[in-house]
């Protein structure tokens, strides 16, 4: 099954091609305001490397964040444009696990962090990989970098853009035992697409009701749930 990748959730826009396994073709390039019009631009570069026309896609893949709120929903919009355009089915991945996806090693905790365009807080999830699949093992993050080294309690491998800006005030809340590894990563369009890979082959997501993954709007939508709840009960 042939999978094209899109994720514009950051600094850096990525889009990749595979086939089934097989990566043919991955580029990353810098996000900017003309993103739309590069990311056509690049779409086509990308296919013909792959040696591809778009009715040769059997699929699409999208990041939906969380990350930059304009960036989300470009990719978000543009993948749901290929769709419904070539009738091929659509899936979104979140960018958490796509940077999860893309560490190696399989015996260690480890957490993606992408940073939330605000000073000291970051969005995070924890992750393991199980029989070549990486599944979340808690809920996704937001905070500072103290509040989630306060979850840290095995050694964990931290992978994300900029990743070293956040080691001082995790190591000042952990215990100095727990071995801290970092990895600096940025979401690879080919892992957007091998991930959607075995979920298209499952029937994909509705195109209409793909949405970006906001995790600010939804801890906020969490909180006056709860708010409402306990008013009531109150």
């Amino acid at each position: 099954m042939k999978v094209l990748g899109l994720d514009t959730s950051g600094y850096a826009n990525a889009i990749g091609v595979v086939d089934g396994d097989c990566v043919l073709a991955d580029f990353t390039f810098e996000a900017r305001t003309d993103t739309l019009e590069k990311i056509v631009t690049h779409i086509d570069f990308m296919l013909k490397k792959a040696n591809l026309q778009l009715e040769d896609i059997d699929g699409f893949g999208v990041g939906l964040g969380p990350g930059s709120w304009t960036g989300i929903r470009v990719g978000v919009t543009v993948g749901k444009i290929l769709a419904f355009s070539t009738g091929k089915p659509i899936c979104g991945v979140a960018t958490l696990e796509i940077l999860a996806s893309q560490v190696t090693k399989p015996s260690k905790l480890f957490c993606p962090i992408i940073s939330a365009g605000t000073r000291d807080t970051i969005y995070a999830a924890f992750y393991r990989r199980q029989n070549d699949l990486v599944e979340r093992v808690d809920d996704y993050y937001v905070g500072d970098p103290a509040g989630l080294a306060r979850r840290i309690k095995e050694p964990t491998i931290l992978v994300g853009t900029g990743i070293n800006a956040y080691l001082k005030a995790i190591r000042q809340e952990i215990n100095s035992n727990i071995n801290i590894e970092l990895i600096e990563d940025s979401p690879r369009g080919a892992s957007v697409a091998l991930l959607a890979l075995d979920r298209l082959q499952r029937g994909g997501d509705n195109a209409l009701a793909l949405a970006p993954l906001y995790l600010k709007e939804s801890t906020a939508r969490a909180f006056i749930s709860q708010y409402t709840v306990a008013q009531t009960r109150g």
